[in-house]
């Protein structure tokens, strides 16, 4: 499931998904719309992981003043679950990058392969924010 502008993207989520333990990766906008998907994410669970990550994104950014008393910049969150984990890291102006994975997964190496992946992309994982169309 991709947006025909994101097609292109596909690829490198696939390789994320298919790491040792991965499951599913998407990329989101900053406002929380899907942008690119891997092969297995249809399009009512992209939905719904997409307003949920937009969710968990925001509540990550508001927590930095317990971290820090400047305006210090959200980078990850990890949410554990009995049946494995959920990423969520910045991925580009504009744009993050979520995945999940398998119980069994080594959480530092995936975050670091996530980290990577968004690295190689640079800015083309970038999403220009949105703008309204008048006439």
């Amino acid at each position: 499931m991709s947006t025909p502008a994101a097609a292109d993207l596909s690829w490198i989520l696939n390789e994320l998904a298919a790491f040792p333990h991965g499951r599913h990766a998407l990329l989101l906008s900053a406002d929380g719309l899907c942008t690119a998907a891997s092969k297995d994410v249809g399009r009512d669970l992209a939905d719904r992981i997409a307003a949920s990550a937009s969710g968990l994104q925001s509540l990550s950014r508001q927590a930095a003043a317990l971290v820090a008393q400047d305006d210090t910049p959200w980078q990850q969150t990890m949410m554990q679950y009995k049946d494995g984990f959920l990423f969520l890291i910045a991925a580009g102006r504009g744009s993050y990058l979520v995945a999940s994975a398998g119980p069994d997964v080594d959480v530092l190496v995936f975050s670091d392969e996530m980290a990577r992946a968004v690295r190689r992309l640079g800015e083309v994982m970038g999403v220009a924010p949105r703008s309204d169309v008048v006439g």
